[in-house]
C-alpha cells in the first residue's frame, strides 16, 4: 500500500490479525525474493527489502541456463556461496566470494540454505559486475535484484517453512 524508498521498505495491508510475524519471507509469484517482514502491526506490516542496508543473508551462484539451476560449472564442483548484503537505494552486493572461484556477469544468485533465514532456491538477482583484487582473499559482485519495486502489485508471504535456526 506504500513504499519508503530511502529506507528500502514496503508497507502491506496485512498484519498480526492475518497471522503475520517478523521474519517471514516475502516473494513474488515467480519465486523472486523481495524481502522479509520487518515490523508487524494489527492491520499492516513493513517489508524490509533485500536491498535494505539492514539486510544480509546467505546466497549461492548458479548457472544461468540450467533448469533447475545447478552449481557452477557442473554438478561435480562445489557450489559458490557468498553473503548477499543490501546497500540501500535498491542496490545489492554479493560479498565474501572466494577469489579462486570463477564467477561472471549474468550469473544468477539464489538463496542458500546455510543461514536458514529464507527457503533455499529463491531467485535473488543477476550479477552485474565483479570486483576482484590481487591482495584481497575475496571478490565482491554487484547484483541486480530480480524484482522492480514499481511492478510489485501482489506479494506472497511464506508463513511456514523449515528453518535451521532453533
Amino acid at each position: 500500500i506504500a513504499k519508503d524508498v530511502p529506507q528500502d521498505y514496503l508497507i502491506i495491508n496485512k498484519g498480526s490479525k492475518d497471522g503475520l510475524k517478523i521474519g517471514l519471507p516475502v516473494i513474488t509469484q515467480q519465486r523472486v525474493l523481495v524481502g522479509k517482514i520487518g515490523e508487524v502491526y494489527d492491520n499492516f506490516s513493513k517489508i524490509q527489502l533485500i536491498t535494505s542496508k539492514d539486510s544480509s543473508f546467505d546466497a549461492k551462484i548458479v548457472e544461468k541456463d540450467s533448469n533447475p539451476p545447478t552449481a557452477l560449472p557442473s554438478e561435480a564442483q562445489a557450489p559458490i556461496y557468498g553473503l548477499a548484503k543490501g546497500k540501500g537505494s535498491f542496490k545489492l552486493s554479493l560479498d565474501f566470494v572466494p577469489k579462486e572461484k570463477e564467477i561472471k556477469t549474468a550469473d544468477i544468485v539464489v538463496t542458500a540454505v546455510l543461514g536458514g533465514i529464507f527457503p533455499q532456491g529463491l531467485l535473488v538477482g543477476e550479477i552485474q559486475s565483479i570486483k576482484k583484487s590481487d591482495i584481497a582473499p575475496f571478490q565482491t559482485a554487484e547484483v541486480r535484484p530480480a524484482f522492480e519495486v514499481k511492478d510489485l502489485d501482489f506479494l506472497f508471504i511464506i508463513k511456514n517453512f523449515e528453518s535451521f535456526e532453533k
